[in-house]
């Protein structure tokens, strides 16, 4: 088939982050016969971190550069009216405050300097002589603003703008101004909007029912690298992996390990993740966490961390997040057979079935609440964990096995 795929991404495959792309990327170029990938927001020196396929050709436009496009427009954004564009209940909510004009000014003029970039990449692409082209932004953000005017400016006979949607980029709530801009102007223009859990898509239909058609859930997915070794030795062994964050709540799960210091379990916790919080959590866990084995690993390369779990037993994998999408880590972990101990968020309860392949914590849970889990589990008999771990496994490859799914998704967006 002779089509092109215009992905904007916001990093991948510079520097790290995005990490979940990689296992997509080798089922769109499989299916379209050149992607022309725009990273949107790399560092000024930045490096390509990640191979790509042959037909896969990568550019990157700096955040500096962005940046400085933005100034002239944030220092009038609280004098000047909005676009044109943004009408109806998009104009009505960024409206409600101050703040949450300024913050739509912000959102737009980045869109606008995004979108300035790619046309000068873009511009002399040949994109007319494709059979089709899709402009695909894998957030339900800025580069989806971009994506749906590159569209519109390139005006091909064959063409469609498309959108994943995540979690920072999808739930409104968890927004600290408490909304998104241009929601209403995406979901009119967009051809059609991936939510990456049923969750999101029902969140965006609840509050966007005119739009139900041009929403629809797309699993994201892992690669298929075999089963975890089960533990044969007496120490249960503990994994999370996050960066350490306020809304990943880490310390959360170390406060409850900590009230485990007299149950006689034997323990170990190994967490893979940097951040800010790191240093104190490292101190935390030598003053409260010495009767157990703490290894508090900080940042891990994807490759590494499939690696980990491959070659060493691991009994619980916990995610104690207050909001999340559909964490791509669970994902990996169930794909592993590992039983997961997490909270009830975001679409989290999809992969997460209680007590078949683990258990869902409230989203205000409690220190003791998380130890309970955490020794129900421990103190399961040896032959229903090796049930819950394979019902882990088989829940994985029924729903988030990445060659099927991302094989489904890229012939879904061929133009």
């Amino acid at each position: 088939m002779n089509h092109c795929l215009v992905l904007l991404t916001k990093k991948y495959p510079f520097d790290s982050g995005e990490e979940f792309i990689e296992n997509e990327m080798p089922l769109l170029a499989k299916t379209f016969r050149r992607i022309i990938l725009i990273a949107t927001s790399v560092s000024d020196q930045a490096e390509q971190t990640r191979r790509v396929p042959g037909n896969v050709e990568v550019h990157a436009l700096p955040a500096s550069g962005i940046r400085r496009g933005l100034l002239p427009h944030l220092a009038l954004a609280a004098l000047l009216p909005l676009p044109h564009f943004v009408t109806g209940s998009d104009r009505k909510e960024a409206g409600q405050s101050l703040r949450r004009k300024i913050f739509c000014s912000y959102f737009l003029a980045k869109a606008e300097q995004v979108l300035k970039g790619c046309q000068a990449i873009l511009s002399g692409a040949g994109l007319d002589t494709y059979d089709g082209v899709t402009f695909y932004s894998y957030w339900f953000y800025d580069t989806a603003v971009a994506a749906v005017k590159l569209k519109k400016q390139f005006a091909l006979k064959n063409s469609r703008a498309i959108s994943r949607a995540h979690r920072y980029d999808l739930y409104a709530d968890q927004n600290p101004a408490g909304f998104l801009p241009v929601r209403e102007y995406l979901l009119e223009n967009l051809d059609k909007v991936y939510p990456c859990s049923l969750d999101g898509g029902n969140y965006l239909i609840k509050y966007h029912p005119q739009f139900e058609r041009k929403i629809k859930t797309a699993y994201l997915g892992t690669q298929d690298r075999g089963l975890s070794p089960e533990n044969e030795g007496d120490v249960f062994h503990l994994v999370s992996c996050c960066h350490i964050s306020p809304v990943k709540r880490v310390d959360l799960l170390a406060h409850s390990l900590a009230q485990l210091k007299d149950s006689g379990l034997k323990l170990k916790w190994t967490h893979f993740g940097g951040g800010d919080g790191l240093a104190s959590l490292q101190e935390y866990a030598k003053e409260h966490l010495s009767f157990m084995q703490c290894r508090l690993a900080g940042e891990i390369s994807n490759p590494s961390l499939m690696e980990f779990y491959r070659k060493n037993p691991v009994d619980c994998f916990v995610n104690t997040s207050s909001s999340e999408g559909l964490p791509v880590s669970i994902m990996e972990a169930a794909s592993f057979g590992i039983p997961v101990i997490a909270t009830d968020v975001g679409g989290t309860m999809e992969i997460v079935t209680p007590k078949e392949t683990g258990y869902l914590l409230p989203a205000d849970f409690s220190p003791d609440e998380l130890a309970d889990k955490i020794e129900r589990l421990y103190r399961m008999p040896k032959e229903k964990r090796r049930k819950m771990r394979q019902a882990s496994r088989n829940l994985w490859t029924e729903n988030f096995y990445s060659e099927q799914n991302y094989a489904r998704f890229a012939n879904e967006i061929v133009p």
